[in-house]
């Protein structure tokens, strides 16, 4: 199974969630400003390429950290290196483009 043909519909559903948050956050009423609130005013400033962007590094990130940690309760320490490297440049190409 190609883990990399699940990333558009990763990235689209994670730019979707976390509007949906920030646009409901945006027609609240905020007594504080706190780390999440500053966060998703951020992240509503930010243009949709740039969302993806974010969207892709989230994505890359929590992919590398489950592929590590599978492949080291399983004991396969190099394995895991290579397969979160290979990851990581993946991950690169496709933004640099």
């Amino acid at each position: 199974m190609n883990v990399m043909a699940f990333e558009p519909l990763l990235k689209n559903a994670t730019v979707k969630a976390i509007d949906t948050v920030g646009k409901k956050l945006a027609g609240a009423e905020v007594t504080a400003e706190n780390a999440i609130t500053r966060l998703l005013n951020r992240w509503n400033a930010l243009s949709k390429e740039e969302k993806e962007n974010v969207a892709t590094v989230i994505i890359a990130t929590a992919a590398t950290a489950v592929t590590a940690i599978a492949a080291l309760k399983g004991g396969k320490k190099k394995e895991a290196k290579k397969v979160a490297k290979s990851v990581v440049r993946k991950v690169a190409r496709k933004m640099t483009r």
